[in-house]
């Protein structure tokens, strides 16, 4: 087996020199940003990760902040970005769109970013129009399907779509022979979309998906609903849980039946975070996880490495997408040679699409990028080829808890693009 590497404010401090009064504020609204991030000059280049910090929604919002900060770390330690020093912000949206819509207009004329790393699902409506507007990148990190025929220029999604993350874990499901799943999960607006994908797919393999139990996150206890699973007989447990969450009902299953039915998780559960919640062995022995695949990559041990100097563990579930957000972004500023987003929004492809060569680092992507080498950006989350509609597409890679002190993960196997796809034609008829 091979070893993984992962698994949708206040400043940080990666900034190089102080932005200070030469700044060109934006004005909310303008239709561009106008800043001196994005028009040459000496000072930082600036992005602003986006998304929840503090309340119900953290979990999801932490891992953008921790991926985003390594690649701003490895940037920085780089070159930076056209000789810039890379300035990543942070934005706290609680979750809540009501919160997103006035931090975010806030950021904007205080830091000029050029691009935005986040948010998730929970709020991306509310905070399209305002990039839009602004004309200011994002790199979306959430699953939802109403993006999956995405047409506005300035949004990209660095993680891949619920349509196919459902579809890949109820292939695996189904490869192992199970053949009645239940589906338990923790209710958010991040799993919305996902659960009529995986029933739909395992129903068309041949599967039975004999119930759904959702639950509330962060609640003391699940006992009730645990053994409304139970009592459902399935052999295999399809599953989307925060940590917190995890923690609480792998203890009720583990009470009512001793940890009988498997599981099968998605990113979310691929996560140190995630698995030191529950107990490492508990994960090693009743867990396995559907991931964005880096089975093609370079970037991976990199990645892990700069991500533990800089957040001090293991990577969390889905942190990877940021990190290979921020990375392709600057590499997309490299190639057209100008911060300015209304430029280097048309080169994203260019330096993460095919033909060109694979390339995982981004010291040594820059240096090709800069000798007239037409690059494929390889991510830690796996490749970052973006179809028309800005979203990656892509394989997936099963992979399980290790079961060591740290939270790694093993990679058993990967599915292939061609396996998804045969499985959403058997959908078809």
């Amino acid at each position: 087996m091979r070893s993984t590497t992962h698994a949708r404010r206040r400043t940080l401090v990666v900034r190089g020199a102080a932005v200070g009064g030469a700044m060109l504020v934006a004005a909310c609204g303008s239709g561009s940003t106008g800043s001196s991030s994005n028009s040459g000059g000496s000072g930082p280049i600036v992005m602003s990760m986006v998304g929840p910090l503090t309340g119900s929604a953290a979990s999801q919002g932490i891992p953008i902040l921790e991926g985003a900060k390594a690649a701003a770390k490895y940037i920085n330690d780089h070159g930076g970005i056209l000789g810039r020093q890379l300035q990543m912000d942070q934005v706290d949206t609680v979750g809540d769109p009501a919160d997103a819509v006035p931090a975010v207009n806030h950021e904007i004329p205080s830091s000029s970013p050029v691009a935005f790393i986040g948010p998730i699902t929970l709020e991306i409506k509310a905070v399209q129009p305002i990039f839009d507007r602004n004309h200011i990148v994002d790199g979306f990190n959430g699953g939802s399907v109403q993006y999956d025929t995405n047409t506005d220029k300035y949004l990209w999604r660095c993680n891949a779509s619920d349509s196919e993350l459902g579809v890949a874990m109820a292939l695996e499901g189904y490869k192992k022979g199970y053949r009645h799943a239940a589906i338990f999960y923790s209710n958010s607006a991040s799993t919305e979309t996902l659960i009529p994908i995986i029933q739909k797919a395992f129903t068309a393999q041949g599967g039975t998906v004999v119930g759904t139990v959702a639950v509330s996150p962060s609640q003391p206890s699940y006992l009730s609903e645990v053994q409304q699973v139970v009592n459902m007989h399935p052999d295999v447990i399809f599953t989307q849980m925060e940590p917190d969450t995890g923690s609480v009902a792998v203890a009720n299953f583990k009470e009512i039946n001793n940890l009988a039915i498997p599981f099968i998780g998605t990113d979310l559960t691929a996560g140190s975070d995630f698995v030191k919640a529950i107990n490492t062995q508990v994960a090693h022995d009743h867990f396995i996880s559907v991931q964005g695949s880096n089975a093609l990559t370079s970037s991976g041990q990199t990645f892990t490495n700069v991500y533990q100097q800089v957040n001090g563990h293991a990577p969390l579930a889905a942190s990877s997408y940021a990190y290979d957000c921020t990375i392709d972004f600057a590499l997309a500023m490299t190639k057209a040679g100008t911060s300015d987003p209304n430029v280097w929004v048309n080169d994203i492809t260019a330096v993460s699409n095919p033909p060109g060569t694979a390339v995982g680092d981004y010291a040594q992507a820059v240096t090709m990028i800069k000798a007239g080498t037409k690059i494929d950006y390889q991510g830690a989350s796996g490749p970052m080829d973006f179809n028309k509609y800005h979203n990656v597409t892509g394989a997936w890679d099963v992979v399980q808890a290790t079961g060591d002190a740290g939270g790694d993960f093993a990679t058993l196997e990967t599915l292939q693009g061609t396996d998804i796809q045969a499985v959403i034609n058997k959908e078809g008829g």
